[in-house]
C-alpha cells in the first residue's frame, strides 16, 4: 500500500482518537516514511525541510505546550503545592513563614532562569507550576505582583542577557550560513 495513504490513515484515526493534532501529524510523518523505506533519520530530515520558514519552531513550541499539559494533568504540580501548604500549617511563626516566602520567590527565580538557558521551555513552565501556587501565595500572604516581578526578572535577566550573544550567534549560524555559503 502506498506509505503516503498509510500515513494519512493513521494521522486521521489519532484524530478520532482525539490525540493532539500535532503529534498526530508528527507520528504519522515518521509512520509514512518507515513504511516508504527511510531511516528514522533520513525521516526527520525530510519531515523538516518539508516545514517551511518558522515551522520548525512553531511545531517545536506546539510540542512544548502538548508537554506542558500532559505535566500539568498528571497532578504533580498539584503535589508539590500540597506538600508547601502543609509545611506553611504546621510553622505558624513569622520567621518561618518569611523564611517559606523567600524560599518560594527564589525557587521562582532560579526556575525562570532555568527555563531559558539549562531546560528551553521557554515560558511554558509558568501556566502549570503557578495556577496550583495560588493557594500557597495566600496563605503566605504573597503579593502576586512580587511573583509576576521575579518572572519577569528571571526570564529577562542575568542569565538571558548573558546569552543573547550565544542565541543570536546560533540563530544567525543556522539561518544564513547556507546561503551565504
Amino acid at each position: 500500500m502506498n506509505p503516503v495513504v498509510i500515513s494519512v490513515c493513521v494521522m486521521l484515526l489519532l484524530a478520532l482518537m482525539r490525540v493532539n493534532v500535532v503529534v498526530a501529524l508528527t507520528f504519522s510523518a515518521v509512520i509514512g516514511g518507515l513504511v516508504a523505506g527511510m531511516s528514522l533519520n533520513e525521516t526527520v530530515a525530510a519531515f523538516e525541510s518539508g516545514l517551511g520558514g518558522g515551522a520548525t519552531i512553531a511545531l517545536s513550541y506546539a510540542m512544548l505546550g502538548t508537554f506542558a499539559v500532559a505535566i500539568s494533568k498528571s497532578g504533580i504540580t498539584d503535589l508539590l503545592a500540597q506538600s508547601v501548604i502543609r509545611r506553611i500549617h504546621g510553622q505558624e511563626s513569622h520567621a518561618a513563614s518569611t523564611g517559606l516566602k523567600y524560599l518560594v520567590l527564589i525557587s521562582l527565580l532560579l526556575m525562570a532562569m532555568a527555563s531559558q538557558n539549562v531546560i528551553p521551555v521557554h515560558i511554558a513552565f509558568i501556566p502549570i507550576l503557578i495556577p496550583p501556587l495560588l493557594s500557597v501565595f495566600a496563605k503566605l500572604k504573597l503579593d502576586r505582583r512580587l511573583v509576576a516581578c521575579v518572572l519577569t526578572f528571571g526570564l529577562i535577566t542575568p542569565l538571558h542577557g548573558a546569552s543573547r550573544r550565544v542565541l543570536a550567534g546560533i540563530f544567525l549560524n543556522k539561518n544564513f550560513a547556507k546561503k551565504t555559503a
